[in-house]
């Protein structure tokens, strides 16, 4: 009805919501303004927000699948089913986690290999692959129509699993080693895989052809740097985030060349497990060992900040798509929200 919402504001006719302000300017964070504590014996593996920013989806090593309003850092309560304490569960823990770009799934990865689909309204299991991998499932990721997953493991594979069958369709072989994370190009037409044997491998999604295979630099001659995880630049269309277990960071081509390159310069005990992109590609933020996340700057090429997150068992980080806004979580049961 007319005169029902301020001029100017935009209505979601689908979520019957007025719309959220979806732009800030980037800045790093500084305060935190949340805390969700888990259990003594429970922690988050992995978390993530939705892509319509809504939600902050945790999974965790008992294998509860959560989503909060990450205001409050309680449960969303408009989900009849977490009010009644009943909760999307997987039998081992919970590893990987990502949500369908419209929001309506999200998809789990465990320790035992299963791969499950949720429809986050009613917290039904919608589809189960008992064996998506032999081992762990580490990383997956929706294809952009939203009918497929890929996955990737411990097994040192990554796959692609059809939702409406239920079914393995493709498989990406090539690793020496567990394959750690994995995310489709910007386009939809390529998987990038990160890996424990020190390399980024770029894959046809269509064909399963691997197009290049990318080492980025290590100091460590010796013995192989595990690469965490790899990122597609935000509004870039080729280039690429590459986070190993080093003090330094990469922003390479989708061929392999390094256009820059970020250090703490912390020489020991500073190690990054975990890395995340501000949604319009501005700041890096890598979580270290020491559970510090250091904030750089993809436009000055800097360190600009360094921020105290835990104060041990630093796992993961993830940003919010819209808002400056950043989760990190760890083996110390707490999740904590930081701001600017």
């Amino acid at each position: 009805m007319k005169g029902q919402l301020p001029a100017g504001k935009k209505y979601d006719l689908f979520r019957g919501a007025a719309r959220k302000k979806k732009k800030e300017e980037e800045s790093y964070p500084k305060r935190q303004v949340g805390q969700i504590r888990f259990g003594a014996k429970s922690h988050p593996e992995t978390a993530s927000f939705s892509p319509d920013g809504q939600y902050l989806a945790t999974g965790s090593v008992d294998g509860f699948v959560e989503i909060w309003d990450f205001d409050s850092c309680k449960h969303k309560r408009e989900l009849k089913y977490q009010l009644n304490d009943e909760f999307m569960m997987n039998e081992d823990a919970v590893l990987s986690l990502g949500f369908s770009r419209d929001t309506e799934l999200v998809a789990t990865g465990s320790m035992d290999g299963m791969l499950k689909v949720w429809r986050i309204a009613t917290g039904k299991c919608l589809r189960r692959i008992k064996r998506a991998h032999t081992k762990g499932i580490t990383g997956l990721t929706f294809s952009r129509e939203g009918s497929q997953v890929a996955t990737c493991s411990y097994d040192g594979t990554a796959r692609i699993h059809g939702l409406k069958s239920g079914k393995t369709l493709r498989e990406c072989r090539g690793h020496q080693g567990y394959v750690n994370s994995v995310v489709y190009s910007t386009d939809g037409m390529m998987l990038l895989t990160a890996s424990s044997d020190s390399t980024v491998k770029v894959w046809d999604a269509r064909t399963t052809e691997c197009l290049h295979t990318i080492r980025p630099p290590q100091s460590n001659a010796v013995a192989d740097i595990p690469v965490n995880c790899v990122i597609p630049l935000p509004r870039v269309q080729d280039q690429l985030v590459i986070c190993n277990r080093s003090a330094t960071v990469h922003i390479a081509t989708l061929q392999g060349q390094i256009i820059k390159s970020f250090s703490s310069g912390k020489q020991t005990g500073g190690d990054f497990v975990a890395c995340s992109v501000s949604p319009q590609g501005h700041w890096i933020y890598c979580l270290a060992e020491d559970c510090r996340v250091y904030c750089f700057s993809t436009a000055s090429g800097q360190l600009e900040h360094v921020l105290q997150a835990h104060e041990k068992g630093g796992i993961g980080i993830a940003h919010h798509p819209h808002y400056n806004l950043v989760a990190t979580y760890g083996s110390d049961s707490t999740l904590r929200l930081w701001r600017p």
